[in-house]
């Protein structure tokens, strides 16, 4: 459920001596009035106790040591950019958080399309995407909505996402004006400042994944390449699938010598840019 050591360290300095060292922590439910929700395995593991709306975790640490923690703040964010249909009913990219605690049952989930102002701007909602702090959201299912550590833990998610997310939203449109364009030359001034703007952001990407990668292993993404065409910017999501693919079928991984599922594992934790990048590198030219 949670992974209740990492609560622990996150929380350092909140915990509050307990009682005596000798205590058996796996028998304290009539002291604390809660029920054993997970019991200690060994003498330096932690144990958690069920108050209903709060947690009690108790470990062994220089004396026997308490922390309280509400459930209604162990929530976890998850940010995204989503590049291809998931049947939401919403044009693509559009920006998905997603909100989930466990120990409330509570979830919560805000969509809103991305969308590229006539000036190169990314918006959403009509407001413009900033760094340094989430759109305005609503999230009417969540009783912790108003709490202000939740807003906290948000802006901190947003802060942490926001670089990925806008860089793969400027590749999507800036793959996506190039499709537009690719048969009307002269380009015209913002479009050619859009494909500078996209070479730059594919050459970053590409610096970075060229260590990401053995050899090898983008010697097999190349072979997995001359055999998938793109015809759209939505297209370039889920090179994965087409790798799997190929290791089932011709057993790529044995041919170049690389360990394929550990391959796979890397290209799903891919963001779209980097994908992108991936395809502009290893990809042969269309004529």
């Amino acid at each position: 459920m949670y992974d209740w050591n990492a609560l622990w360290h996150t929380h350092a300095g909140k915990q509050q001596r307990f009682a005596s060292e000798t205590l058996d922590i796996n028998q304290l439910a009539p002291e604390l009035g809660a029920t054993l929700h997970r019991a200690a395995r060994n003498p330096h593991d932690i144990a958690v106790y069920d108050h209903g709306d709060h947690y009690s975790l108790l470990r062994h640490d220089q004396g026997l040591q308490l922390l309280r923690l509400e459930k209604r703040v162990l929530f976890d964010i998850a940010i995204r950019l989503v590049t291809a249909d998931e049947g939401q009913a919403l044009a693509l990219p559009y920006l998905e958080v997603l909100v989930d605690n466990l120990a409330t049952g509570e979830a919560g989930s805000w969509r809103a399309e991305v969308r590229c102002s006539e000036d190169g701007e990314l918006l959403t909602n009509d407001a413009l995407l900033q760094h340094e702090q989430p759109p305005l959201m609503d999230w009417p299912e969540l009783s912790f909505a108003d709490d202000a550590r939740f807003a906290a833990a948000l802006s901190d998610s947003w802060q942490e996402a926001a670089e990925a997310v806008t860089l793969d939203a400027a590749a999507w449109f800036n793959a996506e004006a190039l499709e537009q364009h690719a048969t009307e030359p002269p380009l015209d001034a913002r479009i050619q400042q859009m494909c500078e703007r996209y070479a730059e952001i594919v050459r970053r990407e590409q610096a970075l994944l060229s260590r990401q990668f053995s050899d090898e292993e983008l010697l097999l993404i190349a072979e997995v390449l001359r055999g998938v065409t793109f015809e759209s910017a939505e297209s370039c999501r889920g090179l994965w699938l087409a790798v799997e693919n190929r290791l089932l079928q011709d057993e790529l991984d044995r041919k170049h010598g690389v360990d394929g599922a550990a391959l796979l594992r890397q290209l799903q934790q891919l963001s779209y840019t980097q994908e992108v990048a991936l395809i502009e590198a290893l990809a042969p030219a269309q004529d």
